[in-house]
């Protein structure tokens, strides 16, 4: 295929030992998205390289099956999705800013609860609790207790 006909639009490249993997989502030239699974590893004195191709229409279906066999191997993985956890919590995993440490202060200090503090910064309420662990303000035990 000419350059032009496929168009990388994301690469993540994975070194595990004597492998590499790279996860490539391409796009054909029908605007068609797929990824393509591609492991290299060395053989002797050259380079063996596989790959798989999954298209966007069976996706969900890969994902189901490769999610069943994580967990059958005991692999953990996460239990939730960031933009669901966002719906509800729109300030959730990004990075605090030092107003907002100061903020998050003053209101515990005024005796402001865990609830409401996540209501008003916008995070889920053990991340206000690791927060104010971090800042000196929660010993790391009553994390859980709260």
């Amino acid at each position: 295929m000419a350059n032009e006909e496929k168009k990388e639009l994301f690469s993540e490249k994975v070194i595990a030992g004597s492998r590499t993997y790279f996860f490539d989502v391409k796009e054909a030239k029908d605007g068609t998205k797929y990824l393509v699974i591609s492991e290299s590893r060395q053989g002797g004195s050259s380079y063996e390289h596989s790959r798989v191709m999954i298209f966007e229409e069976h996706l969900e279906a890969f994902v189901e099956g490769f999610q069943k066999t994580l967990q059958f191997l005991g692999v953990k993985t996460k239990s939730y999705n960031v933009d669901d956890v966002r719906q509800r919590y729109p300030k959730a995993y990004e990075r605090w800013s030092p107003e907002e440490d100061e903020q998050l202060k003053i209101k515990y200090q005024a005796g402001i609860g865990i609830d409401e503090l996540a209501g008003y910064f916008q995070r889920q309420p053990s991340a206000i609790r690791s927060r104010l662990a971090k800042l000196g303000l929660l010993p790391m035990q009553d994390q859980a207790e709260q």
